[in-house]
């Protein structure tokens, strides 16, 4: 039995998106494979014991984050790359017969490849952080371009990298020069348990007002604030906004000054708190802002398994993927007049749940099935299953692929 140390900064029992993500790849992982966890605590939290035998193939050691204001952009990259750091060296002082380590810290990247020589290292690159930097002036362009440079050269010396799409995989042949041998598509997903409950949700939507709610981080990437800009009009309408962020604060101020009666903030919930929502929602909001073109959402996947209308406000990666669902209403990033449209014209609609989207999602996306595809890589590659064939695709995609590579 080998031995894997994976390197992240979020796991349980932090309750984000991410968190969820690693402890199901840990718990596959370790079916094969005796797996120590180097993770973070979420911030400012002390954990009750430093480390902790979960089964008798898995143990995470924990590294206390200490609180510090992600609003600071400059704090938060010191305090990343500081505690990246902190984790490589910690999963490197030890043997292990292979390395994985996860984003969305991106300063992990250079940290495990510099400790990490000599061992093999597999990159799981979950969002593409570096290109959703600003570049608004010529001292932003200066930092966006020294750490794309330095990202590109630690990307070169790993043994595989996987991403969770074509926009990320491309951008790895392209411009860090990945062979496409080293690349995997790992898509974003939900748990089988997240999808049994979702999919099987009572559903009682509200006649009126219209409901929508967005669940997910509230930061610099989602903007918010066209949203709430245009449903302010509409008193009609309820927006409900869970999550938390480094802009919770600013909009929850910018609805108090403006009084502000039809737009309500629940902060971060425990996901059982969710449902509820799911269950009197009317639609089920996404939105990426468009320095974000290259991501894909695992909340997306959440949406979709519960069958409800989905209204996505934004371009690029994410909206691509959306188009082939149903029940899905894609607005051009920045048009708020169009918007205003398409919640109007979803009053009138009050599509029902699809139950297309609900077994598309239980065929193509369910984290169990996903995490297989690390297990195969942990293999010799002459005892690998699927070298190539991305994992977390339809038929039709897979037969795409499969062209594409031929």
């Amino acid at each position: 039995m080998s031995k894997v140390h994976l390197v992240t900064p979020h796991f349980a029992p932090e309750i984000t998106a991410a968190a969820h993500r690693m402890e199901a790849l840990a718990n596959t992982l370790s079916r094969e494979h005796q797996v120590i966890v180097y993770a973070l605590t979420e911030r400012g939290v002390t954990p009750a014991e430093k480390e902790v035998m979960l089964s008798d193939n898995l143990t995470v050691r924990y590294i206390a984050l200490p609180e510090y204001p992600k609003a600071l952009f400059f704090l938060r990259a010191f305090v990343e790359a500081w505690y990246s750091v902190r984790l490589a060296f910690a999963a490197t002082r030890r043997r292990s017969d292979w390395l994985i380590a996860t984003s969305p810290f991106m300063f992990l990247i250079p940290a495990i490849a510099f400790f990490g020589r000599g061992r093999r290292k597999i990159m799981d690159v979950r969002d593409l952080v570096w290109c959703y930097m600003p570049d608004r002036n010529i001292f932003q362009r200066a930092i966006r371009s020294l750490l794309q440079r330095v990202i590109v050269r630690s990307l070169r010396k790993f043994d595989h990298i996987t991403v969770t799409n074509s926009s990320e995989e491309q951008w790895m042949i392209r411009t860090a020069a990945v062979p496409r041998a080293r690349l995997s598509i790992v898509s974003n997903g939900l748990s089988q348990d997240r999808f049994r409950r979702l999919s099987n949700i009572a559903y009682y939507p509200p006649e009126h007002p219209l409901v929508i709610t967005y669940i997910g981080n509230i930061g610099n990437g989602q903007d918010l604030g066209p949203v709430i800009d245009v449903v302010r009009h509409l008193p009609d309408v309820k927006l409900n906004l869970i999550g938390d962020g480094i802009e919770l604060e600013r909009y929850r101020k910018y609805i108090r000054q403006e009084n502000i009666r039809n737009v309500q903030f629940f902060g971060k919930m425990k996901w059982n708190r969710l449902l509820p929502f799911y269950q009197t929602s009317s639609i089920l909001l996404a939105r990426l802002g468009k320095n974000y073109q290259s991501a894909l959402p695992s909340k997306l996947f959440e949406y979709l398994a519960t069958g409800l209308p989905v209204l996505f406000y934004g371009n690029g990666e994410a909206a691509r993927f959306l188009k082939d669902f149903e029940n899905v209403f894609i607005v051009r990033q920045e048009d708020q007049e169009e918007l205003r449209r398409a919640i109007r014209q979803l009053q009138t609609l009050t599509p029902p749940r699809s139950f297309a989207n609900i077994l598309r999602v239980e065929s193509n996306f369910i984290r169990e099935h996903l995490n297989l595809r690390y297990l195969d890589l942990l293999k010799d590659p002459a005892e690998r299953v699927t070298v190539l064939e991305p994992v977390g695709m339809d038929a039709q995609s897979r037969a795409d692929w499969s062209l594409r590579e031929a």
